[in-house]
């Protein structure tokens, strides 16, 4: 009984004291949310009022001022003692311990207090954007009064400057001068916001003007006086130089005429104020002049650089002629004699036409310089430049040809030297056969001897023709001395063999009765000397036989018979 008692007691007192804790804390907020009304009611936004009525305001602004202070008195002196009552309501229901409902009702009410900043601060905006926007159009009046004044200024004290431009540029400074009227007119009674819209046209004109003051008098001095001055000067050199006998490469009269047709063209762009076509038909015109100096500048420069070669080129002509006849006599004298293989007469020919062609246009250049004909020199200049590397390769050329035809006689004599030497070579090995007194000599080595012995006969006939072929006759040299070398070797070898072979055959006489053997070989290898001819077979056999009865037997004979061989050379 007694803990029921107790928890009866502690749950009364917890009751009581949140009931005395919320009640508190309603108190709290309501007396917060008082003082909030209360703020926004001796707010200094009244005195803001005050001080923007004293500005002078009109039409939209005028409407807008009126509007955001009747929606913020109504909030002050309508909304917000509804509000003051409310929370006075609910200190008496929060008295009575009504909680749930004054909770409720304070979420309201806060969110009510939270719309009345808002309007409060929205309110302030717009009354600050008034005042600003007051010191704003007066400065901008300030400014746009003194940016007039002194375009006006400019355009009376330096009308000159302007040109055709003038009339364009004082009817917009009148029109300027119309809007600015009207733009002081709105700004004077207050009314900001059409005055603002009347603002952004008059600055916009005004740029342009200031635009305009700035780019066209460089544009008008260069088409009244740079430009006009240029063609002159351009026209002045351009008919001294066709007195002067100079000709041009494009149609120089008609470049003149579209050089002034632009300038008119730029006059009249001027005269409307269009700039853009203006800046662009003046670049037109200063590369057009640009290009005009260059070209007289071109043909002058080319004109000296042709008269800084021309004797030199002269001779460079006359000295690649002379070679030229010199090679063609040698030719046609060699031709005589001689088969070329090389196209020299072909290539000769082909430098001849191209060498007639750069005689023939410096005649002409000579010709129209002498009778003062329109030359264009640039044309010339470029052409003579090539004409000088044309004779440099006609000149190696020449040299190249003339070279190779120059050893033909010497080729030709060392030619005959050649076959003489290859016959007396054939001689002495026929000679050193026939010394030995030899049983014979082989099927397959006479034929060898006689072909060669052939060869020989034919390159000595081919140099015997009236014209001769020395491509055709350096052939066959090369492949006689490589048959004679191969012959010589073959003759050798028979030479060498059949000599060992006797010797051998002389040292094995003393082992014929002891070795049967050794006899029967003596008695083939004989067969194979005075029949067969085969000498170098037959010293294999007696050899053979020779070494297995004593060892090394040949080898000593071998070097024996070298030795002597190198001291009484074959002849």
């Amino acid at each position: 009984m007694t803990l029921i008692l107790s928890a009866i007691v502690i749950v009364a007192v917890v009751t009581y004291f949140s009931f005395f804790y919320i009640q508190r804390k309603n108190n709290s907020e309501i007396e917060e949310k008082k003082e909030q009304i209360n703020n926004f009611v001796n707010s200094t936004i009244h005195e803001e009022f005050n001080s923007t009525e004293k500005i002078k305001l009109a039409g939209d602004s005028l409407a807008q001022f009126e509007e955001t202070k009747q929606n913020y008195l109504y909030m002050v002196n309508h909304k917000l003692p509804q509000l003051s009552e409310h929370l006075t309501e609910l200190s008496d229901a929060n008295t009575h311990y009504r909680f749930f409902e004054v909770r409720r009702e304070l979420k309201l009410i806060e969110m009510k207090l939270q719309n009345a900043t808002k309007v409060e601060k929205d309110t302030k905006n717009t009354l600050e954007l008034l005042k600003k926007d007051n010191l704003e159009h007066q400065k901008k009046t300030k400014e746009l009064e003194q940016k007039y004044q002194k375009i006006r200024k400019t355009l009376l004290a330096k009308n000159f400057s302007f040109g055709p431009s003038i009339d364009k540029l004082e009817e917009n400074l009148s029109e300027i001068e119309k809007t600015f009227d009207n733009y002081s007119e709105m700004a004077k009674v207050g009314d900001y916001v059409k005055s603002a819209e009347i603002l952004k046209t008059l600055k916009k004109e005004t740029v342009l003007l200031e635009t305009a003051i700035k780019v066209v008098p460089p544009l008008y001095r260069n088409v009244k006086n740079i430009f006009p001055e240029q063609v002159t000067e351009i026209k002045d050199g351009y008919e001294k130089l066709v007195m002067d006998n100079f000709g041009f490469k494009t149609n120089f009269e008609k470049k003149i005429t579209d050089i002034q047709t632009l300038i008119a063209s730029d006059i009249v762009d001027l005269s409307e104020l269009n700039f853009d076509e203006a800046k662009t038909t003046d670049e037109k015109i200063d590369q057009k002049i640009n290009e005009a100096y260059d070209e007289l500048e071109l043909e002058i420069k080319s004109k000296k650089s042709v008269q800084s070669r021309l004797v030199k080129f002269e001779k460079f002509i006359k000295h690649a002629r002379k070679n030229q006849k010199e090679l063609l006599a040698e030719l046609n004298r060699l031709n005589q004699n001689y088969t070329f293989n090389h196209n020299e007469m072909e290539s000769a020919q082909e430098i001849n036409e191209s060498l007639e062609i750069i005689e023939k246009e410096f005649v002409e250049y000579k010709e129209k310089s002498e009778n003062r004909l329109p030359i264009v020199y640039s044309d010339i200049d470029i052409k003579q430049q090539q004409q000088v590397k044309e004779l440099g390769t006609i000149e190696e050329k020449q040299a190249k040809i003339a070279d190779g035809i120059q050893g033909l006689w010497e080729d030709e004599q060392k030619a005959h030297k050649a076959v003489k030497l290859f016959d007396l070579d054939i001689h002495t090995l026929k000679r050193n056969l026939e010394k030995l007194n030899l049983p014979g000599l082989s099927k397959e080595y006479l034929d060898y001897f006689y072909a060669v012995n052939s060869e020989i006969d034919d390159l000595a006939d081919k140099l015997a023709q009236t014209k001769i072929d020395m491509d055709e006759i350096t052939k066959l040299l090369i492949d006689t001395q490589s048959d004679l070398d191969v012959l010589s070797e073959k003759t050798n070898d028979i030479l060498d063999s059949a000599s060992l072979t006797e010797r051998l055959l002389q040292y094995a006489n003393r082992y014929r009765l002891r070795y049967p053997e050794i006899a029967d070989a003596a008695t083939e290898a004989d067969s194979l000397f005075n029949r067969e001819y085969n000498y170098s077979a037959s010293l294999e056999k007696i050899a053979t036989a020779v070494d297995n009865v004593e060892a090394g037997a040949y080898k000593k004979i071998e070097d024996d018979y070298y030795a002597s061989k190198i001291q009484t050379p074959v002849k």
